[in-house]
C-alpha cells in the first residue's frame, strides 16, 4: 500500500499538486460521497445516479493526476530519439556532451527540452554529471529514459563513443514507438468489440431483465397470485438485484476500461481516462433499455 501511495505521490507532485497522497484521495472519496449522496437525495433515492455519481467524480479526482502525468511521459518517449540523435551529432562535430545538451535543450522537444533545462540548472548548480543524469532518471517514470541514462553514465565512466551508443539507441527508440503506434492500430477491432460489449451490449441487457423482473412482479401483484408476504418478498428480492445490476454495470464498464487500456496502451493507468466517458454511455443504454421495454410491456397491457 505505500509503494501505490509514493508512486501517486509523484504523479501530484509532477503537477505541482503539494498535498499528500493520501490525504488527496480522502478528499475525493469524501468528495465523491458527498455529490453521490445528494444526487441520491435529489433523484428520489434512485441508487442508480448516486453510484454513478460516485464512480465518476473519485475516478476523475484520483485519474486526472495519472493520466497528466502519463501523458508527460509519453510525450517525453515521442521526442526521446530526436532529442538523443541532436546530441550524439553535436558530439560528433567535435562539442562535448554539457553542450550537446545545452544545444538539445534549446531545440523545439517539447516537455523534453524543459527536462533537459533541468539537467542543465543542476549542473550550474555545481551537481556532477552523473548526479545530474540520476535526478533527471528519478523525475522521469519511463523504462527507455531510464535505460538510456543509465548506458550514457556508463559510458561517460568508461570513456567509450558515446555519439555512436546515442544513435543507436535514438534508432531503437524511433523503432519501439512505432512498433506502439502499430499495436494501436492492429487491436482496434479488439477494442471496438470490448467497447461495445462493456457499453451497449451489456447495459441493454442487464436493463431488460430489471425490467422484466419489475413487471412480472407486477403481474404477480395485480393477479393476486401471491400472497402478501410472498409478494414483500419477492419486491425486497427486486430491490435487491437492481441495486446489484447497477453495481455490476460499473465492475462491467471498469473491466472493460481497463481491457482497453492494456491493449491500446500496455498500461492500466489510462483506464481512469476511459472509465467516466464509458460509463455515461453505459448507464445511458441501461435507462433508454428500460424506458424502450417498459414502453413496449405498457403497450401489451
Amino acid at each position: 500500500m505505500s509503494n501505490i501511495l509514493d508512486k501517486y505521490q509523484i504523479y501530484l507532485y509532477a503537477q505541482k499538486i503539494k498535498v499528500s497522497a493520501l490525504h488527496w484521495i480522502l478528499i475525493f472519496l469524501l468528495i465523491a460521497l458527498i455529490l453521490a449522496a445528494a444526487v441520491f437525495l435529489v433523484s428520489g433515492f434512485n441508487a442508480m445516479f448516486g453510484l454513478l455519481v460516485f464512480a465518476i467524480v473519485l475516478d476523475v479526482g484520483i485519474g486526472i493526476p495519472v493520466f497528466l502525468y502519463n501523458k508527460h511521459i509519453s510525450d517525453i518517449e515521442k521526442y526521446w530519439s530526436d532529442g538523443l540523435r541532436l546530441i550524439a551529432d553535436t558530439m560528433k562535430a567535435g562539442s562535448s556532451f554539457d553542450y550537446a545538451l545545452r544545444e538539445a535543450s534549446s531545440a523545439d522537444l517539447g516537455p523534453l527540452s524543459f527536462e533537459f533545462n533541468e539537467t542543465i540548472r543542476r549542473l550550474e548548480m555545481g551537481d556532477s554529471t552523473q548526479d545530474a543524469l540520476s535526478h533527471m532518471a528519478l523525475r522521469i517514470d519511463s523504462k527507455i529514459v531510464k535505460r538510456t541514462l543509465t548506458l550514457i553514465k556508463e559510458c561517460l565512466r568508461t570513456g567509450a563513443q558515446l555519439s555512436d551508443v546515442l544513435d543507436e539507441i535514438a534508432n531503437d527508440t524511433k523503432y519501439m514507438f512505432r512498433i506502439k503506434k502499430i499495436r494501436i492500430t492492429k487491436t482496434t477491432l479488439q477494442v471496438i468489440f470490448i467497447f461495445v460489449a462493456g457499453t451497449i451490449v451489456a447495459p441493454f441487457i442487464f436493463g431488460m431483465s430489471s425490467v422484466l423482473t419489475e413487471f412480472l412482479t407486477s403481474v404477480a401483484q395485480t393477479a393476486g397470485i401471491a400472497t402478501p408476504e410472498a409478494l414483500a418478498f419477492a419486491i425486497a428480492t427486486q430491490n435487491t438485484i437492481l441495486f446489484l445490476l447497477d453495481i455490476y454495470i460499473l465492475l462491467v464498464v471498469a473491466a472493460a476500461s481497463a481491457m482497453i487500456s492494456l491493449m491500446r496502451d500496455g498500461t492500466l493507468t489510462n483506464m481512469f481516462l476511459y472509465f467516466p466517458i464509458m460509463v455515461v454511455i453505459a448507464f445511458i443504454v441501461y435507462s433508454v433499455s428500460q424506458f424502450l421495454l417498459s414502453q413496449l410491456l405498457t403497450g401489451m397491457a
